[in-house]
């Protein structure tokens, strides 16, 4: 493998580098599904659009992380289909909104520090 010349990551790189080191999935997936039942698919794709593509995750992230949800007791699963478990639709349960409630509390601070870095970062670079 090549290694990365310095100054060359994209702004994706830097971008999804510092989210994911908070774990910004979970608060993603219970956002949505606060919204309405979803399965993975339709997270994964939900989840590219909001971010403008910037922020992609694979069925080998989102399918896990959605059974441990499911464990913890954040979120209940039912198949669409029973017969030919089609598609799992994921539901927020009770406590999951309290956890929902404490991540945007948490990551909110977070994500506006961001948020100003790259508005400084660009002011600077762009005037």
């Amino acid at each position: 493998m090549r290694e990365r010349e310095a100054g060359r990551a994209t702004p994706r790189e830097i971008f999804i580098g510092e989210v994911k080191t908070r774990s910004i999935f979970p608060l993603l997936i219970l956002h949505l599904v606060s919204k309405r039942p979803e399965y993975g698919n339709s997270l994964i794709r939900k989840i590219g659009e909001l971010t403008g593509g910037v922020m992609s995750v694979s069925p080998n992230t989102v399918y896990p992380l959605l059974r441990r949800m499911e464990e913890k007791g954040y979120l209940t699963a039912e198949w669409e289909d029973p017969d030919t478990r089609s598609r799992r639709f994921y539901t927020i349960t009770p406590r999951g909104r309290e956890k929902y409630e404490e991540m945007k509390e948490r990551f909110g601070e977070h994500l506006l520090r961001v948020k100003e870095a790259i508005e400084a970062l660009q002011k600077e670079i762009y005037g």
